[in-house]
């Protein structure tokens, strides 16, 4: 044997010494793994009994000893964190005694527990300190049982019932080795929610999750790796039903003309109130039905948009108020259904076929709101398509992206909200639904992707309340029509296609965020958010009779006709609310009978001439 081949021969020889040598520890690592020494699972379950406003948490804290050489001791406690989710303190305060009051803490055979209850400043939420009332052997499991009641994790709405429960975070630990012992304890989290037979169909879920069911309850279970980041959410619900209410109190704006005088003439002192009405829409199957309107309209029509525009002559010379009600019904497809399946297609062919429609145009334009000629913009959305084969996947990216670059800001939405839009935004502007809406469609409309703003309301629960109006956007997509899209909310569970638990009142292809109108002769032309007001809640049914469709209003009217209402809105508010067109309108009958009396006088002349000379 040469010197080379025996240094290979000893090399080789030692390398077997070393396997051998850590065979043990690595056949021990992996029966470590494999057979943990102890076990901690903490399951969650919120219950839901259907008819309630609240649900029940649970959760269940349990210790296990895997490994008879160990013991847990009885040295320390367990700690619950109770968030707050609402936002004014008064209801913070409210919520927090309602979970407190129902508060109970028990072992595994219902015997009660002591703890502590530490509650923090507003927001920071409560926690309970629970100590360790005893060890726990391979033989004696320890469990701690903690329940309490709360409306945080639901939204009720009618018919409608939206259950949401926590995300955890990215680095959750699921196993942990004592430095001192060597021993290992793997972490579990369970997560559930449970319902019952009554509940209406469920109509979407995230993230998936697997369905058990037990006797008279539904269990939903949600996977701790799909939970990451991603708060687990059930919409049951298909349908639902709303009732709204929408005032508009009119000013006195007119102290010149007494009140008698316009009776007898109300051309003499009048306002128009062009006002909107909540529109029908495909989408969501928005069905709109009237059962009061004061006073009755004198005009009403559906313009190019869709929007239902009403108008309104109200005295000017006296304090009153513009009242209309109804109904709202809406629907959607039950779960299974996948809402992205309509924009799961390639970009390249989309873009060919809204080239074909030229009413797509006005959807692509720049405005002072949606700069999409901006370097910024142009760069973004350059860089979110890049590698995107398909519709689904540009729109999806830039959901995600506006979604993580902009904070939603609470002061703002408290304040005049003055509208940013997207550029500002986009570089750090405070932000809120309108900046989150504005943002999307500039970078959309750079992309060649038609897109509007849509306003309405969101947040519908079953109580009745004056509401705040919310926006988010729609794209054109062919063979399905206007499709919509809410970035503000969500970011892995994305808020696009039917939405029935917002209201939709009016969509833009520009920068206006309100097709009201108002004309005064006294110039107190603008319109007043603080003398409007809309509520909107949930209702179980509607009345089956004295509802009206908006075509049954003014009967005698053509609804989809915006031409013919332009031509006659236009010479309206001349004649009624400008100095000219008033005088006009005054002087006008005046002229005329001066003129036919001396036509007349002319004429009974003639005749006596002619009777004279006979």
């Amino acid at each position: 044997m040469n010197s080379k081949s025996a240094k290979k021969f000893i090399s080789s020889i030692f390398t077997a010494i070393v396997i051998i040598l850590t065979l043990p520890l690595f056949v021990q690592s992996i029966f470590a793994q494999k057979n943990p020494d102890f076990v901690i699972n903490t399951h969650t379950k919120i219950l839901y009994t259907t008819g309630q406003d609240f649900v029940t948490v649970v959760n269940e804290y349990e210790k296990k000893v895997e490994n008879g050489k160990y013991f847990f001791t009885k040295e320390g406690e367990k700690v619950f964190h109770i968030p707050d989710l609402e936002k004014k303190p008064e209801s913070v305060e409210k919520e927090r005694r309602f979970k407190l009051e129902s508060l109970t803490v028990t072992d595994r055979n219902k015997n009660p527990v002591e703890y502590r209850k530490e509650e923090m400043t507003i927001g920071k939420g409560i926690y309970i300190h629970i100590p360790n009332y005893r060890v726990a052997t391979k033989d004696m499991p320890y469990s701690i049982i903690m329940t309490y009641k709360t409306h945080d994790n639901i939204v009720k709405s009618g018919n409608l019932i939206t259950l949401v429960g926590s995300a955890v975070p990215e680095d959750i630990q699921t196993e942990k080795i004592d430095e001192g012992s060597g021993t290992l304890t793997t972490l579990n989290y369970d997560f559930s929610f449970v319902v019952d037979k009554k509940i209406p169909t469920l109509a979407k879920a995230f993230p998936k999750f697997k369905k058990e069911v037990e006797e008279d309850l539904t269990y939903y279970s949600f996977s701790l790796e799909d939970r990451k980041s991603a708060s687990p959410m059930l919409e049951f619900g298909t349908d639902v039903t709303y009732r709204f209410e929408l005032e508009y109190k009119t000013p006195k704006t007119d102290s010149l003309i007494p009140e008698q005088y316009s009776g007898l003439f109300k051309a003499l002192s009048t306002n128009i109130y062009e006002l909107l009405l909540p529109r029908e829409y495909s989408e969501t199957n928005q069905e709109v039905w009237i059962d009061t309107i004061s006073p009755m309209p004198k005009d009403i029509f559906r313009n190019k948009e869709g929007n239902i525009v009403a108008t309104f002559e109200v005295a000017s010379n006296k304090d009153d108020s513009i009242k209309v009600s109804g109904y709202i019904k809406q629907s959607k497809k039950a779960h299974p259904h996948d809402s992205l399946q309509q924009l799961d297609i390639e970009f390249n062919k989309y873009l060919e076929l809204i080239g074909n429609d030229k009413e797509n145009i006005k959807y692509l334009t720049a405005t002072k709101y949606w700069e999409i000629g901006d370097p910024s913009i142009q760069k973004i959305a350059e860089d979110l398509k890049k590698g995107k084969k398909t519709l689904l996947e540009i729109v999806d990216a830039d959901y995600a992206f506006v979604n993580d670059k902009l904070t939603y800001d609470e002061e703002k939405a408290n304040s005049d909200n003055t509208r940013i839009g997207a550029v500002s935004a986009l570089a750090g502007g405070a932000s809120v639904c309108m900046e989150y809406a504005d943002s999307m469609i500039a970078i959309l409309r750079a992309q060649g992707i038609p897109a509007r703003a849509a306003l309405g309301y969101a947040n519908i629960t079953d109580k009745e309340r004056v509401q705040i109006r919310h926006q988010w956007l729609q794209i054109w997509v062919p063979k399905y029509g206007w499709l919509s899209i809410d970035p503000t909310f969500e970011s892995k569970n994305r808020k696009i296609g039917a939405m029935i638990d917002r209201v939709l009142w009016e969509t833009f292809n520009n920068d206006s965020l309100s097709n009201i109108s108002v004309f005064s002769i006294n110039g107190a032309n603008s319109f007043s958010e603080d003398s409007y007001k809309v509520e909107i809640f949930a209702v179980d049914s509607m009345p089956t009779q004295d509802l009206k469709k908006y075509n049954e209003i003014v009967p005698e009217k053509h609804i989809e006709d915006e031409s013919r209402y332009n031509m006659r809105s236009t010479a309206n508010s001349f004649f009624k609310t400008t100095v000219l067109g008033r005088a006009l309108l005054v002087t006008t009958p005046v002229i005329i009978l001066i003129i036919l009396t001396t036509i007349v006088v002319a004429i009974i002349k003639k005749l006596i001439g002619k009777i004279k000379r006979k």
